[in-house]
């Protein structure tokens, strides 16, 4: 075969899954944390908490806005970016027919049952490819509320997406 086919076949598939690279908003994927803090300054988020490996900026209980997002790092660079949106039933079965319309069948679906101190914690998540990317869903129902979370991955060498 030609190497001049070869080398353009290797340069698009890698341009592909570049382009691929998972952009919410302002924060994209391969950003290193300081880049992400400095994002998000204009948000006003009331607390954060920083682990090796995370960033969760969130709003007090008491702010109606109720937002949460949780960044995941691997080797400093932006791997993972999870949402909360409100939870309900209704909100994640359109999102689930949205992104089904959007990105076909998933390829991962995880329901799982566990007790916590406060009973029972149900949890449904379903993921899937967008190229070299994950999109996922993420239903949470605990005995006095729910939680609904959007997460976008990409592979890395820390851990295997999709989780």
């Amino acid at each position: 075969m030609n190497p001049h086919i070869l080398l353009l076949a290797a340069a698009c598939l890698v341009f592909s899954q570049t382009a691929s690279a998972f952009e919410v908003g302002e924060f994209k994927s391969g950003m290193n944390r300081e880049q992400i803090k400095t994002a998000l300054k204009s948000w006003n988020f009331e607390k954060s908490i920083e682990t090796p490996d995370t960033l969760m900026t969130y709003d007090a209980t008491d702010n109606a806005a109720a937002r949460r997002y949780l960044f995941i790092f691997c080797n400093d660079r932006l791997v993972g970016f999870d949402q909360d949106v409100p939870g309900s039933f209704r909100n994640l079965t359109t999102i689930i027919g949205n992104y089904n319309t959007d990105y076909g069948n998933p390829i991962k679906i995880l329901a799982l049952n566990n007790v916590i101190g406060a009973g029972e914690k149900s949890t449904l998540s379903i993921f899937w490819r967008k190229f070299s990317d994950i999109i996922g869903v993420r239903y949470q129902q605990m005995p006095y509320n729910e939680q609904l979370t959007i997460t976008n991955q990409i592979s890395n060498n820390c851990w295997q997406a999709p989780r």
